[in-house]
């Protein structure tokens, strides 16, 4: 019985990860050597214009794969730029050979 719970949870935690439910809604091609790119967060944007918008950013780190520390939550991007209600949100992420890399979120809002 233990042994089918364990390999049912396992293959449930592989279907999820092939499905693309817990990643961005876009995700732009990523490179192993070196990637730097931005892309939306949220997929119903509704074209505001951003400009006059209050922006607000959080970001996480991870050095070697192995150490991961950072706040890259919507809630902390908004505190940070003094926001109540977010408009939309965007996301930067570098990498250099998977030894450093470092995602941002950015929100924007009144």
């Amino acid at each position: 019985m233990k042994k089918q719970f364990v390999f049912t949870a396992l293959a449930t935690a592989a279907v999820l990860s092939l499905t693309g439910c817990i990643r961005a809604p876009f995700v732009p091609p990523q490179g192993y050597a070196f990637s730097q790119m931005k892309a939306p967060l949220d997929v119903d944007f509704n074209e505001t214009n951003l400009a006059g918008m209050n922006r607000g950013t959080a970001e996480v780190m991870n050095v070697l794969g192995l150490f991961t520390f950072g706040d890259a939550s919507a809630k902390t991007a908004a505190e940070n730029g003094r926001i109540s209600t977010i408009v939309h949100a965007d996301y930067e992420h570098f990498n250099i050979l998977g030894l450093f890399q470092k995602t941002t979120v950015i929100v924007y809002g009144k």
